[in-house]
């Protein structure tokens, strides 16, 4: 009886590593199922794993059922090199005798010549096994395919960083900055707030300035010669242009001159100075506004601002000696590719921009380079800058109009001029003013003086405009 269960013990033995013997053949002789099987082995248990080389791990239990062991090994495929099976555990490698050993000696019963060789030819019933194939190992096996398109890899890698990138949040206020925004207010405009700064001067006097900032930046272009202004007039009024600083970044909106007028018609009108005569001073961007003000003042129109003064700074006045910086050029005319740049712009780029038009002795400091970003970060402004540069377009289909208001007005006017400015550069910009202008008044700042004259020589820029107003 003991016999009778020894012997069926063995053909369990005998049928499961049969079996196995086959399973092996079949990938040793087929590489698309060796594949197959790597990317998704049907062998693999629970708690399987495979080599970061590509190996398979087979679990012990299913390719030697009878064994019971539960050591994991793995079909290693190196060109030139015989397969090997050896014991694969955590933190080890190399080869194991004994296994070697065990599968040869498979190799030999299941052969061509085994003493069980004759059971390949055995018919396979509906729920039997499949007939034994010889088990003749190639003396190599072909290399595993590497994925050469590393580029994919690096691809999978990149979208969740840059989905990480376009949402970082702008930074936080500075304590400058956070000051500045606390001492201002917001009024509507239609549907859009507009922050604007209010402060009472002067007793003695009743004049009122309004500052028109420039293009990227905010009113806070004006903080070093604010508490100056104070002493001098009774009311100093600078506002940010929608899509500008703390004021209300819509998109997709449509950006124009004539808006940005209307903007400061309505808060002069808020504020119950539509009847006052207003000085402007303006700079950049705030000379066009400036000019559309003018038209209108000249012509009469309902709801104009009543203009006592304009003093323009380092702008686009006319179209033909204005070089906007390359980038400007791509985010204006860019197409599809502006929305891609502006959601990649970041503060490394936008400082070096930025610094090209200051001098090279008048640079911000790091802490001046933060603000700016931050007030152009502040309601996702970054995003609607290739929108806004669209008022190059518009110098240059209102030229008339912009340009004729100045040359036909009978308003005092005066110009601040940074001569270093590779926007606006000299001489052909003066020249050119001069000869258009004759009738107005000139400051020239010292040679290393740029774009940006009010932060670079905030005292020069400040005595030549008071003695502008005190002038007249």
């Amino acid at each position: 009886m003991h016999s009778c269960k020894g012997l069926k013990a063995l053909c369990k033995h005998l049928q499961q590593a049969m079996d196995a013997g086959k399973s092996l053949q079949a990938l040793l002789e087929n590489p698309a199922a060796a594949e197959r099987c790597r990317k998704r082995p049907a062998c693999l248990a629970p708690g399987a794993v495979r080599t970061r080389s590509g190996g398979i791990y087979f679990q012990c239990k299913k390719l030697f059922p009878a064994s019971g062991m539960q050591d994991a090994f793995t079909l290693q495929s190196e060109p030139q090199k015989p397969a090997q099976y050896h014991r694969a555990p955590a933190g080890a490698g190399g080869a194991r005798p004994w296994l070697r050993d065990r599968l040869a000696t498979l190799g030999r019963l299941y052969g061509k010549d085994g003493p069980l060789g004759g059971l390949r030819t055995r018919t396979p019933t509906p729920s039997g096994p499949a007939p034994l194939a010889a088990w003749n190992p190639p003396a190599t096996l072909s290399p595993e395919p590497r994925m050469k398109e590393w580029w994919i890899q690096v691809g999978l890698l990149s979208v969740p960083l840059l989905a990480v990138y376009l949402h970082i949040p702008p930074p936080k206020l500075s304590p400058a900055l956070h000051s500045w925004r606390a001492s201002g207010r917001y009024f509507t405009y239609k549907t859009q707030n507009i922050f604007y700064r209010d402060s009472s001067g002067a007793l003695g006097s009743s004049d009122i300035v309004v500052l028109l900032h420039g293009f990227p930046t905010s009113s806070y272009d004006w903080y070093k010669i604010w508490e100056g202004l104070t002493q001098r007039f009774h009311r100093v009024i600078a506002l940010d242009f929608v899509g500008f600083g703390f004021s209300d970044k819509p998109r997709p909106h449509r950006y124009s001159i004539f808006e940005q007028a209307n903007i400061v018609e309505g808060l002069l009108g808020h504020l119950g100075l539509r009847n006052q005569r207003i000085n402007l001073l303006s700079h950049d961007y705030g000379d066009t506004v400036a000019q559309e003000l003018l038209h209108r003042y000249e012509h009469n129109k309902t709801g104009c601002v009543l203009i006592n003064s304009l003093c323009l700074s380092n702008g686009g006045i006319f179209p033909e000696t204005h070089y906007p910086r390359f980038i400007q050029k791509i985010l204006k005319d860019g197409g599809l590719l502006s929305p891609i740049i502006t959601r990649l712009m970041n503060y490394y780029f936008f400082s070096r921009g930025l610094g090209a038009v200051f001098g090279p002795y008048t640079q911000p400091s790091a802490a001046e380079y933060w603000d700016m970003w931050t007030a152009i970060r502040t309601n996702d402004g970054n995003l609607v800058v290739d929108s806004i540069l669209q008022y190059i377009n518009q110098r240059k289909k209102h030229r008339d109009r912009w340009v004729g208001a100045l040359t036909s007005t009978s308003v005092p006017l005066h110009l601040i001029y940074g001569p270093l400015d590779p926007v606006n550069p000299y001489p052909e910009f003066l020249q050119l003013y001069r000869k258009v202008l004759p009738m107005s008044t000139i400051s020239v700042l010292d040679d290393h003086i740029s774009h940006y004259p009010q932060l670079e020589d905030p005292m020069g820029f400040l005595n030549a405009y008071l003695n502008f107003i005190n002038s007249f």
